[in-house]
Formats: structure tokens, sequence, C-alpha cells
């Protein structure tokens, strides 16, 4: 695999900490004096400039050729031409047809010039003519300067009007549709036309034409709900949404249109379905997977997903289909959770436990759109990523009333928000929450949610008031003897967790005690959101699309602008990470195959052929395929890589590396679109299928340095869709082998299970793509780390009995490749329990507690008292 110089990748992460969206140039620094000396001396720069082009040319070949019509032939001399055979091309002959085609090269450049000039200055519609690229880009860009220039100097100074004939740089030809404008928090609508021009929405909108680069900067490379990005200030297309100034004045036709995004959905829908990727344990079977059929498949090509249906990222947040908003801080701060909840996890896998049940959709395609922005994306392992929570905005301590349409998925939003806050390594960010079961109930629309430490639910709001009282009481004491005081005498906020209330606004007999409960509080982080409006303090209002408002009017960014706003599935899918991020208890497991259990059932285009036996089950023939190839190497475990290239020719790309990773997960294969979404998120989606397709052809042309020439070998490509898949048999994947040694380990019996799983333990010494940060990677990665632990607890168990040191060695390896999984520890202290070390078991019980600090965890209960029975025993 290639790798990246040091250099390359500095560079790289400092344009990816880049801003892709900078704000609107600010006023001309210059008086009006001096913007009108420089705009008159452009002009007559740009003037001087198209006279010499259209009158030097012309002089030039006057004066080294004399008059062209000199050189037009007679009818005669062409008669004569055509009737000789021999010294038809002279000297004279060549010169002449060179200078006329000078002439005509000089007359159709002055042609268009003056034609883009006439039109510009009139309006008047003329057929575009297309020159080559470079020599179009100079003519119409002289033209569109000097034009540009010109009504730059005709606008007048103390009452700036419209120009009448304002030309910049947008001047596009695309289908006639609708679009939006969004002016503030209002919509409005708005028909995008054949040559529609931003310098003409900003003079309907903005009272100027020249504006056009304000609206362009605050819509740059920003992803539109109808498809596409805003990367050439020269394209607007229907269906996009376009924001303007603040100062924009609707024009006198200009109608505003509903929001756009639901605030809570009617009826309970069920979750949107899942990427069209497969989960890791449907894509990494421990079936072998025959290969391809030579007839092409009949599946109809499948369209990238759009927008409306899947997750998308834009400046505020990350946008999912259900009309949640997830602003970008809190979108970190939930992936980070994601990272606890793998590592919790791994901790609690053995060798018997089954499937866990994979991440839901929302979570997960959160989680993708973190990992794909640069400055949300956490960098290093899962421990870093774990700890890396960033600060969120939350309410101020006191009161505060919610109304309006979002008023309930913003507190929702702020349910998630208090709950993700904080991390193992900053306690005093993690924020509790006190609400009663019947307000949950309403803001998730009838879902339960478990109770854990950090969010308490209680029966009644007395109960509830009661609770807050008592939370109080408990950290005014705490925080007693380091209080501190202000020069007025008024106390200060102790820096203890914020603790967040949210229930409706009280009636009058709970108004009193509320008010009272929330200023006592106020110098130890208790905050309320109540659902209605609140006397006592403020009230926002929160419109659909995010955005506060005070009751006169003004905006309010208390939380956040916009604040985040989540939908009833999306509210209750995060809860549960959040829950099993804290507490380390996973959903309930899907039950594990029982071991007299056949094969897995072959795919429907398998059905009329016989199941191999267990015994014989081979993901990748050792060494040849039916044809008497030798079979190619590539390995995934750890660094990607191809070994053994022997033939000259280009090296690895990383992407094609990439590929060939996300091949090997899928055995199956994937279409071009699948991995096009995968891989290449952020292309546009005809380059990005071309730049499968070139990976493709990269990897195909390395596995063929490997293991010699073989067309249509090694990487198969089928069917309309251009699914892509490793050929079984003649690429030989230790993925493949690891799972396939592990499924006939679990039906075989010793000594031949002992080999199986020591070949098992001898293949995985590194993670899956050891050292690549694939936004994509990260579940294959923890399902495959979840396959090396349990060979390794199920070779350690055998070999416990018979050679101890040997099973205290292997678990060592395995700590030191999982250092979070607690059944291996409890193996390795039964190890040095066999060998009569008693310090080797405090040893390892020191080393359980030190890694499981990074969890805010300890050993379980099991850990202590299996540690406590075997140094008792000695």
């Amino acid at each position: 695999m290639a790798r990246q110089s040091p250099n390359a990748a500095r560079k790289a992460a400092d344009y990816g900490q880049r801003p892709t969206v900078f704000d609107p140039p600010g006023p001309p620094s210059r008086p009006p004096t001096f913007r009108t000396l420089n705009a008159a001396v452009r002009v007559v720069r740009l003037l001087v400039t198209s006279v010499v082009f259209l009158v030097g040319p012309p002089a030039l070949l006057w004066q080294a050729f004399g008059n062209p019509l000199d050189r037009l032939p007679t009818s005669k001399e062409v008669t004569d031409w055509f009737g000789t055979f021999e010294d038809r091309l002279t000297d004279q002959t060549l010169i002449g047809a060179a200078v006329w085609a000078l002439w005509l090269i000089w007359a159709v450049l002055a042609l268009l010039l003056l034609a883009d000039l006439l039109g510009t200055l009139t309006r008047w519609r003329i057929p575009a003519l297309r020159l080559p690229a470079p020599l179009h880009r100079l003519m119409f860009g002289l033209a569109g300067s000097a034009a540009l220039a010109v009504t730059a100097t005709a606008r007048p100074t103390v009452a700036p009007t419209p120009p009448p004939t304002a030309v910049s740089v947008p001047s596009q030809a695309v289908a006639e549709g609708p679009a939006l404008i969004v002016v503030g928090d209002t919509q409005y609508s708005y028909v995008v036309q054949r040559h529609d021009t931003l310098s003409k929405v900003a003079r309907e909108w903005l009272g100027e034409a020249d504006r056009w680069p304000d609206i362009c900067a605050l819509n740059k490379h920003r992803h539109f709900t109808g498809g596409g990005t805003l990367r050439d200030c020269d394209l607007i297309y229907p269906g996009w949404e376009l924001r303007l100034p603040a100062d924009a004045t609707p024009p006198a036709t200009a109608r505003p249109v509903p929001p756009r995004h639901r605030t809570i959905p009617p009826p309970r829908r069920p979750a949107p379905e899942p990427p069209p990727v497969p989960t890791p344990d449907a894509a990494l079977p421990s079936a072998p997977v025959p290969p391809l059929a030579d007839e092409p498949s009949s599946t109809a090509p499948a369209e990238r997903p759009s927008s409306d249906d899947h997750a998308r990222s834009d400046s505020d947040g990350v946008r999912l289909p259900g009309g949640s908003l997830i602003p970008w801080a809190l979108a970190a701060a939930l992936a980070a959770a994601v990272a606890r909840v793998w590592l919790h996890r791994r901790r609690r896998h053995t060798a018997h436990t089954g499937d866990l049940p994979e991440l839901t959709a929302p979570v997960v395609e959160m989680h993708r759109q973190v990992r794909r922005n640069p400055d949300t994306a956490a960098q290093g392992d899962l421990t870093a990523q774990a700890t890396d929570v960033p600060d969120l905005p939350l309410p101020p301590p006191g009161g505060l009333g919610l109304t309006g349409p979002g008023a309930n998925a913003a507190a929702r939003g702020v349910l998630t928000t208090a709950l993700a806050a904080g991390s193992p390594s900053h306690p005093q960010q993690r924020g509790d929450v006190i609400l009663d079961r019947a307000t949950l109930a309403a803001l998730l629309d009838g879902a339960t949610v478990d109770p854990w430490p950090r969010l308490h639910l209680t029966d009644t709001l007395d109960e509830t008031m009661t609770l807050l009282d008592t939370h109080i009481l408990h950290r005014a004491r705490t925080a007693d003897e380091h209080a501190s005081t202000d020069l007025d005498g008024s106390p200060q906020p102790d820096g203890s967790p914020p603790l967040v209330l949210i229930a409706p606004a009280p009636a009058a007999e709970h108004t009193d005690r509320l008010r009272v409960a929330l200023r006592l509080g106020a110098a130890h982080g208790v905050r309320a959101i109540l659902l209605g409006p609140w006397p006592d303090g403020p009230t926002l209002t929160v419109t659909a699309d995010g955005h506060t408002q005070l009751p006169d009017g003004s905006a309010a960014g208390i939380l956040g602008d916009p604040a985040a706003l989540l939908d009833v599935d999306t509210a209750v899918a995060i809860l549960a990470t959040l829950r099993e991020a804290d507490t380390g208890e996973p959903p309930e497991p899907r039950p594990a195959p029982p071991p007299e259990s056949e094969a897995e059932q072959p795919a429907p285009d398998e059905a009329a052929q016989p199941a191999p036996a267990p015994q014989q089950v081979d993901v990748v023939p050792e060494t040849a395929d039916p044809d008497g190839h030798a079979t190619v190497r590539l390995q995934v475990l750890g660094p990607p890589s191809i070994p053994d290239v022997h033939l000259p020719g280009r090296p690895l790309r990383g992407k094609a590396a990439e590929l060939a990773v996300f091949l090997a997960c899928h055995p199956d294969g994937a279409d071009t679109d699948t991995i096009a979404e995968y891989l290449l998120p952020d292309a546009r989606i005809r380059q990005a299928k071309q730049q499968v397709h070139t990976n493709a052809s990269n990897l195909r042309h390395v596995l063929g340095r490997a293991g010699g020439p073989l067309p249509g070998g090694y990487l198969l490509r089928r069917g309309a869709v251009g699914r892509y898949r490793l050929h079984p048999g003649t690429v030989q994947v230790d993925l493949w082998q690891l799972r396939d040694l592990l499924t006939r380990a679990r039906l075989a019996s010793t000594p031949a299970r002992t080999e199986l799983l020591r070949e098992a333990c001898d293949l995985y010494t590194a993670p899956l793509a050891d050292g690549c940060d694939y936004e994509w990677i990260e579940p294959y990665r923890e399902k495959v780390r979840r396959w090396a632990t349990e060979a390794h607890l199920l070779l350690a168990e055998d070999l416990l009995a018979t050679d101890p040191q040997a099973a205290s060695d292997l678990l060592d390896k395995a700590i030191r490749l999982d250092r979070y999984n607690e059944e291996l520890y409890r193996a390795a202290m039964r190890a040095r329990h066999a060998l009569g070390d008693t310090d080797g078991i405090t040893t390892v019980l020191r080393a359980l507690t030190s890694a499981l600090a990074d969890l805010d965890s300890g050993p379980d209960q099991p850990t202590n008292q299996l540690a406590a029975q075997l140094l008792g025993q000695r």
C-alpha cells in the first residue's frame, strides 16, 4: 500500500481545517471618489485592450502580407489548380492559405467579442457560440469584465439605484423550476428560469445587482435538499434553498411558504431504512461464497439515495430524514458516545455471547456525517474518540419557557444535549436530567426509556419537585466549604455539573415553589425547561427550523443558533445509545446459533446445489482456482497490502486499497452506487462512479502484478449496475480465512479444534485495516475484533489444562490486542493461578482496573469475586 508522506499528511490536515463557508465581504474601505477613479481606470484599460485587439492584428497582417483580396485566386487559376496533378502545394499557395486562415481566426474572435458585448449591454438574447475552452474563457472573460466595469462607473454615488444593464459572473442556462429563498426565518417561493443569474436575485431582493457575491458566500459548498452543491456561482438549479443576507427585502410578488421541517410526526412511524450497505453480521458470513455466475445480473441499477431519504449535512449540522437537526457540537458528542458503546461491547464480549443488535439507523447516519466532517471528526483510536466531547450549549441557570411549533422538538434536543455532555475525563460537565414519566411519554409519543443514573424519572410533579429540592440541598452542602461570593455578596456558580429539569409549565400552586427552587439552585447549575410560558423568566418561541425568538421578536441564541431539534424516532434511538454509553448495559443480545446446527442456508442462487459439510468449508482455496491459476493473497488484518508483488507496474492507490478492504468486508460484492456512497460521499454521482471504476482498475492491475495476468479474474464485475466482487477462487483474503477457521473450530472437537484455533490466533496480529481511518470501517473492525477475542478465549480454554504457560502467554497477547475485554483478564487470572503466580493475579486485576478507568468504570463483581477466590485458595 502506498503510504502518504508526513509533509503531504500535514498539508492535507491543514487544508481540511480551513473553512469552506466564508463570511460575506464587508463594505469597501476606500472613499467613493477613489472607487470611481479606479473603475474609470479599469474601463479605459479594458477599452484600450479591446481596441488594440480589434485594430492591431489586422494592421500587422496588412503590413506583413498586404491586401488579402489580392491573394484571392481567379476562376481560371482555380480551374488550373484542380487540373494540375503535380506541384499543387507551392510556397505561394501555402502562404496564401496561412494568411487567409489568420484573417479568418481574427474575424471569428472579433465577431464573438462584439456579439457578447452587444448582448451584455442590450440584454438581447444572441445564440450562444462555443469556442474551445481556453479561447472561450479568454474572450468572454474580457467582455464580461469590460461590461462589469462600465456598469460600475455608471452607478451614481449619492443615491444608488439598480443599474439597467447589470452583468455579473452568473450567466447560466438551467431548466425552469421552483426554488426557495430564505430571509431570516421566512421562506419564499422563487421560480428559477433559464438564463437566471444571482445578479438578478440580488437586484430584486437586495436592490443592487453587484451584491451577488454576498449571496454566493452565504451558500457556497452547501448541500441542498433538492440535490447538488453550490460549488460554482455560475450555476443555480431548481430545488435549491438560497440564503440571503438579513437586509434582503422580498419583492411584491414573493409568496411565503410554510417551513419544510416537521416538528412532531402525528403518528408513530417506524424507523427509517438503514443504508444500503449490509450490516457487519450479514456482510461477513461464515459460509463460503461461490464464484459469481457468468450471466450478467438482471437487477436494475440502483440510484444513490437522495438527501430526503438519508442524512445530509450543512453549516448548521446534521439533518436527518425525519426532520431532525443535530448541531455539529451535539453530533460530535454523540459520536463520542458511539465510541464508548463500542468499547463497552468490547468489554462485555465473551466466547459464548450472541451477536448484539446493530446501532439504529439515525445514529449510524449521524455518525457517518460526523466522520466525514474534518472539523468534527475526532482523531485517534476509539479511546481518544470516546473522550473527545466538545462543550455543548445548555440554557443558563434558571427557568426557560418554550413555545411555538418547535417547542417539543427543542425540548428533546435539550434532553439529549444534557445527557451527552461531558466525558469520563470531564465529569464536571456531565449533566443530569429530572422529568416525570408523563412528560417523557408526551415528548416521545408514548415510547418508553429505562432510567439510568443520569436520567431521573418520577411519577408525579410533586415527586419531581421533591427530588429537585433534594439535589439542590445536596449540592449546596457539598459546595458550602468551597463557596465563593462576588464583590456585592451574590453567590457565584460553584462549578457543579448541570442539572436540567424538564416539565410542563406549572400551575399556580406549584409556580412559587418552582420559582424559589430555581433561584436557590441557580448557583449550583440547576436549570429548568418548561413547556409553555414561564412568567418568572424568558420564554422563547421556537420555530420549526430551530430558530428562537424572544417575545419582542428579537433573535435569541440561548439554545444555540439554530437549536437542536429531534423527532421522536431519532430521540428514542439516541437515548438508547446514551444509556448504553453511560452504563455499558447492552440491549437484549441475539441468541448464538446452537453448535449442532448445520452450515448457513445457501443463497437463493445456490438453492439447487447441496450445502457443503461443515468440516469441508473453505472460503478460499489454498493453492489454485479450478483453472490452475495461483491465488493472490490480500491482507486486510493490519495495514492493507498485497504481498508478493513481483511484476513491474503501477503501485496500489490509497482509494484502491480502501476498495479492497470494503470488498473484503462484503464477500457478496457491492454495486457501484453503494461503493461510491461509502468511499466517495463528497464527489458528484457521475464523478464518484468514474473514480470507483478507476480504483477498481488499479486494484485489478496490482492483483495481476502479484498473481500474473488473468483476464476477467481477481476482481469480478457483473450486471448492469457494475457489481464488483473479489473472486474467491483466485484471491485469498486473510479476513475470510479467520472467519472460516473460527466457524470450523466451533463445530470441531479436540485436537482438531485446538489446531484450527491456533491458526486463527496466529492470523490475527493487528486490527482490521490498522492505521486507516475510513469513516465506515469502525463497526466492521469491532466485529472482527470480537471474532479474534473469541478465538483466543477458546484456545486458552483448551490449553489451560495441559499447558498453562502457553495459555498465559496467549492471553497476554490477546490483552494487548483488546485491553478492555474483561473475560480475557478473568482467563488470565485462571492461567496465573494454574502457574501458582499469586502476584500475577494481583497484577492482572490492577491492569484491568486501570484500563476500565478510561470508561469511568471498574471491574465487575464476578471479576472481583474470582480474584478473591483465587487469592484465597493460595
